[in-house]
């Protein structure tokens, strides 16, 4: 049985007494206390049946007419297992216990709200119990936002789980790296084994020796107060015994904490990937070598079949020709045939040309061609070059080519203007040529086919100008600024 009620007045009047003697048997503080208060307090008979509600508690359980709620049942206001723990409170309060539960409950205007209830017998003279107090606190907010949390906590771990990845975070202190910790995935992926915790040391010891250095400026770089402080790195973790050594890729956010900083972050097995890429250059690689012998065999072919003195310049263009291609694919077979720099196709192009410092002259924002442009672009550069290192500019020592390209903005059809230009001055007056032979109906119909534009060779006497004009999609031609 609690302490008697006659005691415990005592202590409070005494306190009371201390703080101020006109606060001892002061109605006013109890309206005060009642009102003021946001909690629902509420006092039962031993029935369970309501019989006083404060005024902060009519408030906060929107009640306007009390007295048509008076003598109501009061586990009549909870549902379902709030229902079952009111009553199981009330039974306590009859034996003289306290009892406390959670659950949910609307107002009379029927908000729902949630509840943390504290339920206490009231103590008669003889230590028995008269009636029962309720204090119903709103934990509404408390409760949503606690809610909502898990719920988060939920999502992220399905889609980290549906991922494949891992979650870890270790302190950065003066410089050095403490406290790896991290969930079980991330563990093994760390090199450590899950339900142990991992030092970074033991980490260390697994990273492959070749990739600690990349991984160190990548935490340097988050580490600077002047960056973002995102670090995103790939590394190789030492499986041992033979077995092939584990790709993961490990992204972090730097984040301030007591005495250093904390990085936070995913790690995710990226083995599979890395093993497709490398079997796709493989692949690639061997492609690109038996494009180039079948290449070799259609030039010794060419030079078996057109041999004679006669057609040796012939002979000559169809080589060059075929080598100006092979230059287009070894581009291409680089970036895994995505695409090619205009930069590196006008260069490797132009390569047999570059003889003269500031004969050729380059002017163009960073673009990338698709496949079927740049090998287009290549064979006309080459033309170009050949015919201008013939006849034009290139073949007098004061002559010049001006080389310049631009893509325009986007227009609401998602269509880029690209343009290109090939302009030569100071080399011997220029002819329109009567007959026109392979490279200008390369250049005039294949170029501006694979570029979906219009191409025009103006034979004006100070020098050749050639002009593409397209308005490709910028999926096709685009920035890489």
């Amino acid at each position: 049985m609690s302490e008697l009620p006659g005691k415990k007045i005592s202590a409070l009047n005494e306190e009371l007494t201390a703080a101020d003697p006109a606060l001892v048997g002061n109605e006013a503080l109890l309206v005060a206390l009642l009102s003021g208060s946001d909690d629902c307090i509420k006092i039962l008979d031993l029935d369970g049946r309501l019989q006083f509600m404060s005024e902060g508690g009519k408030r906060v359980m929107e009640v306007d007419d009390f007295p048509a709620l008076k003598g109501c049942p009061w586990p009549d206001f909870w549902l379902d297992e709030g229902n079952v723990a009111a009553k199981a409170a009330i039974e306590a309060c009859r034996n003289g216990k306290p009892a406390r539960f959670l659950s949910a409950a609307s107002t009379v205007k029927g908000n729902s709200k949630f509840w943390d209830v504290r339920v206490m017998p009231v103590l008669g003279a003889d230590g028995r119990p008269t009636h029962i107090l309720s204090i119903s606190t709103d934990i509404t907010q408390t409760r949503t936002a606690e809610m909502a949390a898990r719920e988060s906590q939920v999502q992220a771990k399905v889609a980290l789980a549906a991922a494949e990845m891992g979650v870890w975070q270790c302190r950065v202190i003066d410089g050095k790296f403490v406290d790896l910790i991290g969930d079980d995935r991330a563990v093994e992926m760390l090199g450590g084994t899950a339900g142990k915790k991992a030092s970074f040391e033991e980490f260390l010891a697994r990273l492959a020796p070749e990739d600690r250095s990349r991984l160190a400026a990548e935490a340097a770089k988050a580490m600077d107060p002047a960056g973002d402080g995102i670090m995103d790195v790939e590394y190789r973790i030492v499986s041992g015994q033979g077995a092939p050594h584990v790709w993961i890729h490990a992204r972090a956010q730097a984040l301030a904490s007591t005495g250093g900083k904390r990085l936070i972050g995913t790690v995710r097995d990226v083995s599979q990937r890395k093993d497709a890429e490398a079997r796709e250059a493989m692949l690639g690689a061997e492609l690109q070598h038996r494009i180039k012998n079948t290449l070799a065999m259609v030039s010794a072919i060419a030079s078996q079949t057109l041999r004679g003195d006669d057609i040796a310049d012939r002979r000559a263009a169809f080589s060059a020709r075929l080598q100006a291609l092979g230059n287009a694919h070894d581009i291409l077979t680089a970036k895994a045939w995505s695409g090619a720099p205009m930069q590196s196709v006008v260069q490797k192009a132009l390569s047999p040309h570059m003889a003269g410092p500031d004969r050729i002259v380059l002017d163009g924002p960073p673009v990338e061609l698709g496949a079927r442009q740049a090998l287009s672009m290549a064979l006309t550069i080459h033309e170009l070059a050949t015919n201008a290192a013939k006849y034009g500019a290139l073949s007098v020592p004061g002559g010049k080519v001006l080389i310049d390209w631009s893509l325009g903005t986007a227009d609401a059809a998602n269509q880029g203007a690209f343009r290109f230009t090939w302009r030569e001055t100071g080399g011997p007056p220029v002819a329109e040529p009567t007959l026109k032979g392979f490279g200008s109906r390369l250049i005039t119909r294949v170029l501006a086919a694979d570029f979906e534009g219009e191409v025009s060779i103006d034979y004006a006497p100070g020098g050749v100008v050639c002009t593409l004009a397209s308005s490709l999609p910028t999926s096709s031609v685009s920035s890489l600024s």
